[in-house]
């Protein structure tokens, strides 16, 4: 990027002076870096405050400014579209600029800007990627513990896709991952309570909030047993939603000895022709 500015003014020396904490150079960018500490010891409050203009370093400075062979540097303010400042693009020549006018000032100032928005762009799209990154670390850390729950587990994201389900979800039912993802969970549901359960899922997703649903789902073997879904809601570090997560029960033991259980879709006898005894 700095090629580009040398190009344009004509200058050996064309560099960006990144700043840390404390407005503490910690990089230059660019060709002629070697000046850097000179310029910086001699001009870095007055960088740092405006864009600078030295036409000639023999009158322009005071008495006893030793810039080495430099005898022109022009210089101005690298900032984000927020107004905060993260650095300086500097350019100088071992030659005299007397011709160097207010409106090339403004010109290096525009070229500036373009540069500021393009590292901010990269520095955006790094922090993203740094973000993006973590958040799979962090899913995958989620998941490897999930694997060992004793229960059978499903996260969806937001739209309600499946995106995960545990082992012990797998050894439920019998078939692989592949064909639980996004909506095909929902076949292990017996039909006749399937499109209840579903509307009742969606319901919370759309409300953010947390469900229970119960109805049999078909085993690995065939068979139905009732099953007790528990769903809560998972949020993000920045508050949006995430989607939810929801643990599945057994409950076909416990229906057999309390034949009052509800089965999610009205009290026992529900008023459907249900695929098995509610005792």
């Amino acid at each position: 990027m700095t090629a580009l500015v040398e190009h344009v003014f004509h200058v050996p020396v064309a560099y960006m002076a990144l700043l840390g904490t404390g407005d503490t150079i910690v990089a230059r960018v660019g060709n002629g870096t070697e000046y850097g500490a000179r310029l910086g010891a001699v001009h870095l409050d007055r960088l740092l405050s405006a864009p600078h203009l030295v036409r000639d370093a023999a009158c322009d400075l005071p008495p006893g400014t030793d810039l080495a062979d430099l005898r022109f540097v022009a210089s101005a303010l690298l900032r984000s579209t927020s107004g905060v400042q993260f650095g300086v693009l500097v350019i100088a020549d071992r030659v005299p600029r007397p011709e160097f006018s207010a409106t090339d000032l403004r010109d290096l100032a525009d070229l500036a800007g373009i540069l500021a928005a393009k590292m901010e762009l990269r520095m955006i799209a790094s922090l993203a990627l740094e973000a993006e990154l973590s958040l799979r670390e962090n899913e995958q850390t989620i998941h490897g513990i999930a694997g060992y729950a004793p229960v059978p587990l499903i996260y969806c994201r937001a739209d309600g896709a499946c995106v995960f389900v545990n082992q012990a979800w797998l050894d439920f039912s019998g078939r692989r991952l592949e064909q639980e993802l996004a909506s095909g969970w929902i076949s292990l549901i017996h039909a006749d309570y399937r499109r209840a359960v579903v509307e009742e899922c969606w319901r919370a997703f759309e409300a953010q909030l947390p469900f229970t649903a119960e109805a049999p789902l078909r085993r690995h073997d065939g068979k139905y047993r009732w099953m007790l879904s528990k769903g809560a809601p998972r949020f993000r570090g920045d508050g949006s939603f995430a989607g939810h997560v929801a643990c599945l029960i057994d409950v076909a033991d416990y229906r057999g000895e309390a034949g009052a259980l509800t089965c999610g879709l009205g009290s026992c006898p529900c008023g459907r022709s249900c695929p098995l005894p509610c005792n």
